[in-house]
């Protein structure tokens, strides 16, 4: 309930930016898609078995900004990942010549953030840096770092300090108002607690990202 109440506040907050007439608004919209796989087969062409790491990917971003200046810009962001992320050891083959795995672990995950950003602009190349102010992720592939009450189904979220995005890329111009945007970002955070406790011992869990990212940025006039 409380995701839901936060996702509908942040929608509320777009559509009244999104709504603005005023010269030097601009939207952006983004997505990734990543696949990523490895398997074992006694011969190249055998029947798969079950593979050693598995994960699919999909990714979108949404951000609204205003020009202050030839130079800069700010606004906010919300990107959102899900997918399905497995590893497993190789443990031989089975009767059929197909691949076995043991100790697999992994599942499927989902990760919300949204906060404010700066953009940094020279000719059509630009920098971005955003902050997470809302970091939340459900990842069932992570029980084995619970809570320090053992909680290992609640979501984790991030820390205040670090939760962290960073980008580089450029635009190539479509039309007056529209221009297809690319760009590498790199994101870094450090989720400390899980169902809003701190998690056990007091320990971190750190993440970061690398992903190419493509899509198109519309500017009012």
């Amino acid at each position: 309930m409380k995701q839901l109440v936060i996702i509908f506040f942040i929608l509320l907050t777009f559509q009244t930016i999104f709504s603005q007439t005023q010269s030097g608004f601009s939207i952006e919209g983004g997505f990734i898609i990543s696949h990523f796989q490895q398997q074992v087969k006694q011969e190249v062409g055998d029947p798969r078995g079950e593979r050693l790491v598995y994960e699919n990917e999909f990714g979108l971003l949404i951000s609204s900004r205003y020009s202050i200046n030839k130079y800069l810009s700010a606004g906010l962001f919300l990107r959102t990942d899900f997918g399905k992320r497995e590893a497993a050891i190789f443990d031989g083959f089975n009767s059929d010549g197909k691949t076995q795995v043991k100790n697999k672990i992994g599942g499927n995950y989902f990760e919300f953030w949204f906060g404010p950003e700066i953009m940094l602009h020279w000719k059509q190349l630009f920098v971005e840096i955003g902050y997470g102010l809302v970091g939340i992720r459900d990842d069932k592939g992570r029980n084995d770092i619970p809570s320090n009450t053992g909680d290992l189904s609640g979501s984790f979220t991030t820390s205040p300090s670090i939760s962290w995005m960073f980008s580089l890329g450029g635009h190539i111009p479509i039309f007056d108002q529209l221009n297809v945007m690319l760009k590498i970002e790199y994101r870094l955070r450090y989720y400390d607690k899980r169902n809003e406790e701190p998690l056990i011992n007091n320990i971190d869990h750190g993440t970061m990202n690398i992903s190419p990212i493509i899509g198109v940025t519309y500017n009012f006039l």
